[in-house]
């Protein structure tokens, strides 16, 4: 039988549901952001007043008070443990941004096993629960880069994992997340109705960080299909989700504005491109120089919406600026786009476009 969260459990994740920070916290409970964070990974042992209070703020129905009378558990007791592991995953996100997956995937997929592997033998439940959680990570980021690498079996493989190793460590809202990712997968293959379903199953979460998610992606399902209005219905609600999510973990780390992105990219398939252009002219700079991948991503979907518009000339001196990255990263979701550019550059035939073309066809058929 699976074990009830505990008061620092369930603290942390009706704070996160309810889309507030530590900061912001600090002005609910008279408590500072070191403290929080204490109470918030359980060394604190909740009294009676503090339960009340914290049952108040996050609208718990008394479930946080009936949770601190709960006898306490032992805190983890090799705290080193998931601190390294948690530290590698950085690294390894790290590598992604920058290297293609290929590189990336041999050294992330052993440590997946590893996590469950020792999740499993865990003689501590706290510790079993934090190695669990950290397997869902991996996981779930693994997948992503088997997405990059073209492989869509894998991908929804290591996601279905993902979710299992989030439910054995007490996150069940992952599953939502998997509904994102596989609208994304559905998004990639031009599937509008399956992108638009995925998303709505995803968009009933209790998170409003997979609610805003989920709603970028249906927006993006419904442009795909040529459906202006409810597009624009969809992207008004992620707008809104998004002013009240102070942070979250599910998503791209590399982007500012993810409703910005997301916008663009449905404008040029509504055809609306100058705009979609304008857009995304704005949203480049911001992307970090060290996101080599989003930056490799964005910029060819930027030099799509200039070519579309007509500035074909500009788009092409846009995609040589990025050729180099592009063999870099080597992603498959960019070869979608690499192609697509390709193809107007064959209907189109500018001057400027022949070396662009063929340096293109080299990338495409390596």
């Amino acid at each position: 039988m699976p074990l009830s969260p505990t008061f620092a459990q369930e603290v942390r994740r009706l704070r996160n549901e309810r889309g507030l920070s530590l900061s912001q916290m600090t002005g609910l409970v008279p408590y500072s952001k070191g403290h929080l964070s204490k109470i918030e990974n359980g060394q604190v042992h909740p009294n009676p007043e503090m339960a009340r209070l914290f049952d108040n703020v996050l609208q718990a129905d008394g479930h946080l008070i009936e949770l601190a009378d709960a006898p306490a558990r032992p805190i983890p007791s090799d705290h080193s443990t998931l601190l390294t592991f948690d530290s590698m995953f950085d690294h390894h996100r790290a590598l992604g941004h920058r290297l293609s997956s290929d590189v990336v995937l041999p050294s992330l997929r052993p440590q997946i096993d590893v996590l469950s592997s020792m999740a499993r033998s865990a003689d501590d439940p706290g510790l079993g629960r934090g190695l669990w959680l950290l397997a869902a990570r991996y996981a779930e980021y693994a997948g992503w880069m088997e997405q990059e690498r073209g492989d869509d079996g894998s991908a929804a493989e290591l996601t279905r994992r993902a979710v299992e190793y989030a439910a054995k460590g007490g996150d069940p809202e992952l599953a939502s997340w998997a509904c994102v990712r596989i609208s994304e997968f559905n998004l990639y293959r031009g599937d509008a109705h399956a992108t638009v379903g995925y998303a709505r199953k995803a968009g009933k979460s209790r998170s409003i960080a997979v609610q805003a998610a989920a709603a970028l992606r249906e927006a993006q399902g419904y442009a795909l299909a040529g459906a202006a209005d409810r597009c624009q219905t969809a992207l008004d609600r992620a707008a809104e989700l998004q002013r009240a999510l102070s942070e979250s973990r599910y998503g791209s780390t590399s982007l500012v504005d993810q409703v910005a992105i997301a916008k663009a990219w449905s404008f040029h398939d509504l055809g609306r491109h100058a705009e979609a252009a304008e857009i995304l002219d704005t949203q480049m700079p911001l992307i970090a120089p060290t996101a080599l991948r989003a930056r490799t991503r964005f910029g060819l979907r930027r030099a799509l919406a200039h070519a579309s518009a007509g500035d074909v000339d500009h788009a092409c001196a846009l995609v040589v600026d990025l050729l180099d990255d592009i063999r870099q990263v080597r992603s498959a979701t960019v070869h979608i786009d690499l192609t697509a550019f390709s193809k107007l550059l064959s209907r189109l035939r500018p001057a400027s476009g022949r070396d662009v073309a063929r340096e293109i066809g080299e990338i495409l058929f390596a």
